[in-house]
């Protein structure tokens, strides 16, 4: 539609809406009809027009020629019972003449629809392929380039190595000659064979080319050759072959989804397997250490116990040697007083000791057995110092 058209039509809307919601004068719509129908006879027009440029003229006429022939025929025989009163109603001068067009049908303007739709689809297909074309090329044009490059970074290496480093003489500090004329030929000896290999692919690959159309040529002799129903079964063939192959790609997908996933809880569970050996090491050196400890403590609750022997059977010798010897005098008892009370202390001190050093194996001994039991359970062995400690216990 043009710029005018829809400015009519939005004056028109406008006025409508002025006049009022419910009803629209006549006028008004029959515009906005017109203007409707203006618009589709535009965008007939243009397919029209993008038709008559895409067809041959030539052909276009012999086909309104035989179009207008069978109109002929179809008139006369439906005109022959009535010729009497049709017989001057279109003459040779009279009427629309020979030459005149018709409007054309909705059958024909569906055909034109349909061909111009079939042509537009086709130069699409044609661009496609050309744009995959071009694709292709440029993509073997860069996979070239990339070798190349990938052929002169080895190049420039191997000549930096075997030249301007290996064959420099370290008194002149110059390049030897004979190292770079070796150097050069065997590289053109490489190159000389590489052309060699080739030249016998690009031969073996004419001779497969030749073979092949021979027995192209040999087939459509024989007839062999497929016909368009042999085509539309083979890609029938095709787009199920095609349809398995993409529910096979979707089958992988939803398996390579299942191994990343299971990969992932894989990992996870390594890495708290890891943390759990690391804790578990941890906790058997904690339990080392608290061993050590226990059989420490065993054998110092053990030395304190033969302490307390000892000064309790002192205590008892001296007790005896007070009840048989005479009474001593003031300063012999003022020295066994002080005497007896320094070895009161000692005991209460020994008592004390032996008091904290029990408490601290028995908490010792229990955080062991809890550690064990929580933790990593540990065969409980009984410690030959444990042992010995109980027994004088």
């Amino acid at each position: 539609m043009s710029e005018a058209g829809s400015a009519q039509l939005l004056a028109a809307q406008q006025q409508a809406q002025e006049a009022g919601d419910d009803q629209l004068d006549p006028h008004v719509e029959f515009l906005q009809q017109l203007l409707r129908d203006n618009e589709f006879l535009q965008r007939e027009n243009l397919l029209f027009e993008a038709f008559l440029a895409k067809v041959d003229m030539s052909k276009l006429g012999s086909l309104a020629e035989e179009e207008a022939a069978k109109k002929k025929k179809a008139a006369r025989k439906s005109t022959m019972p009535m010729a009497p009163q049709g017989a001057g109603a279109r003459g040779p001068g009279g009427g629309k003449g020979e030459g005149a067009f018709s409007a054309l049908t909705d059958e024909e303007k569906n055909d034109l629809v349909s061909q111009e739709v079939e042509m537009v689809q086709a130069e699409i297909e044609a661009i496609k392929k050309a744009g995959d074309k071009d694709i292709d090329d440029i993509r073997t044009l860069m996979e070239e380039v990339d070798m190349r490059i990938a052929e002169t970074k080895k190049d420039t290496y191997e000549f930096k190595r075997d030249i301007i480093i290996g064959a420099e003489n370290p008194r002149s500090g110059k390049v030897v000659a004979e190292k770079m004329i070796r150097f050069l030929e065997d590289k053109l000896r490489q190159k000389d064979a590489t052309a060699d290999k080739l030249r016998l692919k690009n031969t073996t690959t004419k001779a497969l080319i030749t073979k092949l159309e021979h027995q192209l040529a040999h087939k459509e002799e024989m007839g062999e050759v497929l016909h368009l129903v042999d085509f539309d079964q083979l890609k029938i063939e095709n787009q199920q072959y095609m349809e398995r192959i993409e529910e096979r790609n979707n089958e992988l997908l939803k398996l390579k989804l299942s191994t990343s996933r299971t990969v992932q809880v894989l990992n996870h569970l390594k890495s708290q397997l890891s943390d759990m050996v690391a804790a578990g090491h941890s906790l058997r050196r904690q339990i080392q250490e608290r061993k050590q400890d226990l059989a420490r403590f065993d054998s110092e609750y053990t030395s304190v116990l033969d302490e307390k022997g000892r000064g309790e059977r002192t205590v008892r010798r001296l007790k005896l040697e007070q009840e048989d010897i005479d009474t001593p005098t003031i300063m012999d008892y003022i020295k066994f007083k002080h005497e007896v009370s320094e070895l009161e202390k000692q005991l209460t001190d020994w008592r004390r000791k032996i008091d904290i050093l029990t408490m601290e194996k028995s908490r010792k001994r229990t955080l062991l057995k809890t550690v064990a039991t929580t933790q990593l359970p540990v065969p409980q062995r009984a410690t030959p110092s444990a042992g010995g400690a109980g027994g004088n216990l």
